[in-house]
């Protein structure tokens, strides 16, 4: 009896070191790799380099889902949710003056629509768009072209959607020199990432060419507006008359797909206190559009074809039902 109890102790205590051993290994592992990579590969300096007037500061890091929440805690799952794969990270100072800095971080998001969707989703409402990174500057452009590069700056960051990655560069203050050195970069990585054919994000042409705020597109790939049933949502700021209202679009898998979000998503307003109210226009309500006053602002949905479509928050009944109609027309064109 004692014999087996030894045995089966000992058996325990072996399992228990090769454990550890392994929980040991892993560690190192993801540590080696977290504090080894070489930002050479991005056109980006590395550590025995300069760029430009700024020299980088100690070795890169990278993060995976499994530490992400380490340097980002609290924003991870957002990134995550949105197809999240690494993030690799730099830390950068002026060589003339060592207090002047900022840290770089490119996040592979697996694919341009991923990439956009966390950009376009935490835009800076102070943000000035960047120039000379291949990004559309209209609706226009984006017929053809597609959208696949965009950046802006606001105070002391610089971000930029390349293709699959989502790049943030954050200062340590508001500086002229700092954000210079940082268009810089900004620039050698749309060289670097500069997006594919299959990067461009045709969705964002289908916008109404004119009277779209250019720069105003945004994608939120899961629960739009608080609705996990609208999914992969493009919005973008729309002006009507001198009112400006936020319009928006899902494109599904057919058009008896498209009538059913568009009920579920009314369905799921009226259920959170929406009124629903009489429509006025003709064209809107021969497309079968629905009109809500959601605590004070307007909110429309309609369906035409395989989208779903409407205005969101709006503070003015008319402009909504103007820039909807407008939005109607130019799904029908995409549709045939």
């Amino acid at each position: 009896m004692h014999l087996y109890s030894g045995r089966a102790r000992t058996i325990e205590s072996v399992v228990g070191v090769l454990i550890l051993l392994i929980m040991i290994a892993t560690a190192v592992g993801i540590y080696i790799i977290s504090q080894d990579y070489n930002m050479a590969r991005f056109g980006i300096a590395s550590q025995e380099e300069s760029q430009g007037d700024f020299t980088s500061v100690g070795k890169a890091e990278t993060y995976n889902n499994d530490n992400l929440y380490e340097k980002i805690d609290g924003k991870a799952p957002m990134y995550q949710e949105a197809g999240f794969i690494k993030l690799d990270t730099q830390r950068f100072a002026a060589k003339s003056n060592s207090e002047l800095g900022f840290e770089i971080y490119i996040y592979d998001m697996n694919n341009a629509k991923n990439a956009f969707s966390v950009y376009s989703r935490q835009k800076r409402a102070d943000a000035t768009d960047l120039g000379g990174l291949g990004a559309p500057a209209s609706p226009d452009s984006l017929v053809s072209r597609g959208g696949s590069a965009f950046g802006y700056v606001a105070g002391n960051a610089i971000c930029l959607s390349l293709g699959k990655n989502y790049v943030e560069m954050i200062g340590s203050a508001e500086s002229n020199e700092l954000v210079d050195g940082m268009k810089g970069i900004a620039k050698d990585l749309s060289a670097k990432f500069k997006p594919t054919e299959k990067d461009k994000i045709a969705e964002l042409g289908y916008f109404p060419v004119v009277d779209t705020v250019a720069g105003s597109w945004k994608l939120q790939i899961d629960n739009a507006f608080g609705f996990d049933g609208l999914t992969d949502a493009y919005s973008a700021l729309y002006k009507s008359g001198d009112k400006t209202v936020s319009i928006f679009f899902s494109k599904r898998r057919n058009a008896d797909e498209a009538k059913t979000v568009a009920k579920n998503y009314y369905d799921f307003l009226i259920t959170n206190g929406a009124k629903a109210i009489s429509v006025d226009s003709e064209i809107l309500k021969s497309a079968g559009a629905s009109v809500v006053d959601f605590y004070g602002s307007f909110e429309m949905v309609f369906s035409t074809g395989i989208f779903v479509g409407g205005v969101h928050e709006a503070n003015d009944k008319q402009a909504a039902e103007k820039a909807a109609e407008v939005l109607i027309g130019r799904l029908k064109e995409i549709n045939d």
